[in-house]
């Protein structure tokens, strides 16, 4: 809503017909979700900006009390491993982007940048909601101020 847009919450196998019966008129995911659930074919233009950051999160997680029941060596094996697929995890996310952007090209469909004052406009028309998490978690005795440091930091590293 801060870009001008009514946001509608849907799973990405609803968007692809929402998108075709023009129940929405756009969306904002990875480039991959263009390929991979085949968006690409519904939608005409593709805005590519990394200014906001990335829409996708993963992680593994595990009980924490079964975590800290492990043997010494058996949580080292998960850490070990868990660390090793982060790289990996992240070359196969911009293999697949990659190949989402291919997807959408080779349709012919618009593919369309921000200028630096783009971004810089988008960036400041969202602060709002960056504003209110870190709010949120503070309130929550969360470390709220740290945790967008941290992310805004990481966007600048990355988006590069």
């Amino acid at each position: 809503k801060y870009l001008g847009a009514a946001p509608v919450a849907m799973s990405q196998g609803a968007a692809y017909e929402a998108l075709q019966k023009g129940v929405v008129e756009g969306t904002f995911c990875p480039i991959e979700v263009l390929k991979g659930w085949k968006q690409g074919e519904v939608i005409d233009h593709v805005i590519e900006t990394k200014a906001l950051g990335y829409t996708t999160a993963m992680f593994v997680v595990m009980n924490k009390k079964k975590y800290e029941s492990l043997p010494p060596d058996i949580k080292k094996v998960f850490d070990e491993v868990g660390e090793e697929w982060v790289d990996v995890h992240g070359d196969v996310w911009d293999y697949a982007d990659r190949a989402g952007l291919k997807f959408v090209i080779e349709l012919g469909k618009n593919i369309h940048g921000l200028s630096p004052a783009q971004e810089k406009k988008w960036i400041q028309s969202v602060s709002p909601i960056i504003f209110e998490y870190q709010s949120k978690m503070e309130k929550k005795g969360l470390p709220g101020k740290k945790a967008v440091k941290l992310l805004r930091d990481l966007v600048a590293k990355y988006n590069k």
